[in-house]
């Protein structure tokens, strides 16, 4: 439980910065928070567990996207594994839905991993996330889903192994409560 603590400060911390950006880049305050836990590197050794963290804020037309492009939902997140590795990252993602409850969301970003001593060594600091989520909405509006993502540093450095990732996912609405004046 202290993990997840420490993630969701962790999470904040690059959050903050986002929200109060320049105009053309400034997200605004987040509309969903994602919680994600499972196997690290499935397909190659189940080789350890991990537990993340997501802001989802409000989707948004960005100029330089094809217009056959659903708005792009902004993300930032965070994800640690068991071995103490991290990776802090951003991105955007895209909601197609299928039908009334369920959604197919292909999404991109890069981050900053950080590697303890007895994590994986994806061959550098610099990591390029790429993934689709497959969730189902909840009567309450929360959804729950299943998304494999991979880590990569597109081979800018000389090692370049890759990790593949399996998680289960549930997201919730937030509602930012405004002080009263």
């Amino acid at each position: 439980m202290k993990s997840c603590a420490w993630v969701f400060g962790i999470l904040l911390l690059v959050a903050a910065p986002l929200a109060a950006a320049p105009s053309p880049w400034r997200l605004g305050a987040p509309e969903r928070v994602v919680a994600s836990s499972d196997v690290l590197d499935p397909l190659v050794d189940g080789g350890s567990y991990e537990i993340g963290a997501e802001l989802r804020f409000a989707p948004r037309r960005f100029r330089l996207l094809p217009r056959a492009l659903p708005d792009a939902v902004p993300t930032a997140g965070v994800i640690t594994a068991a071995r103490g590795s991290l990776y802090l990252y951003g991105g955007l993602r895209f909601e197609l839905p299928l039908g009334r409850r369920w959604m197919i969301s292909p999404s991109t970003g890069a981050g900053v991993y950080y590697r303890s001593s007895s994590g994986f060594d994806l061959g550098g600091p610099v990591e390029f996330r790429s993934g689709i989520e497959l969730s189902y909405r909840l009567p309450n509006g929360s959804r729950m889903g299943v998304c494999l993502y991979h880590l990569s540093n597109a081979d800018i450095f000389e090692k370049n192994p890759g990790s593949e990732s399996l998680i289960l996912t549930y997201s919730a609405g937030l509602r930012l409560v405004r002080p009263r004046e």
